[in-house]
């Protein structure tokens, strides 16, 4: 039976190979193709239920049904997607398809700004798929919309992420800075 941090490493290899193939599909120009390829790259035996995930993992693991999740007095909503509390999540937070990860252990040592950030990069994940930097300006774009992310707060988060070092699935914190400032500054956020 498959640990905490193995299941974690499961899902975090499962979207490392979505993330590998539709990268190179789209440096191919076969987007159509990925509609027929993603299907193959793991079986749904692979991909937990938040039911699964908490009576795999036990301890104090919740499901916290959509909309009821709050940070810091703070309502937090992805969709009609569950948040599974996991104070021994290796992560402050992690996704799978259909539902969020938080560690809230982690996230006391938090500011609520860098709080609500992984709160909406794991749920960027849900609707914008398994890339990181796609997540990270989906967050901050959200954040900005939404009012809860001032520049002092993305300030925050890029002091948060700063000492991040780069690996297969995420650039180094000052790169991922840069790209969620240019994110937010986009001009074309309602």
């Amino acid at each position: 039976m498959q640990g905490n941090a193995d299941m974690a490493a499961t899902g975090r290899r499962a979207s490392a190979r979505i993330v590998m193939a539709s990268r190179l599909l789209a440096l191919l120009g076969c987007a159509a193709i990925l509609c027929s390829v993603l299907p193959s790259l793991g079986t749904a035996d692979d991909i937990p239920t938040p039911d699964e995930y908490v009576n795999h993992v036990g301890g104090d693991a919740q499901i916290v049904a959509p909309g009821q999740l709050k940070l810091d007095g703070q309502s937090m909503v992805c969709g009609q997607r569950p948040t599974v509390l996991d104070s021994q999540l290796d992560d402050y937070g992690a996704a799978y398809p259909g539902f969020l990860i938080l560690n809230p252990r982690l996230l006391t040592r938090t500011s609520t700004a860098v709080k609500m950030w992984i709160f909406a990069h794991e749920c960027g994940h849900q609707f914008r798929g398994p890339d990181e930097e796609t997540a990270d300006c989906f967050a901050v774009q959200r954040g900005k919309r939404q009012g809860w992310l001032t520049e002092e707060g993305l300030d925050e988060v890029c002091r948060f992420i700063a000492p991040a070092k780069g690996d297969s699935m995420h650039f180094a914190g000052s790169n991922r800075c840069s790209y969620m400032r240019q994110c937010y500054a986009d001009p074309n956020i309602r």
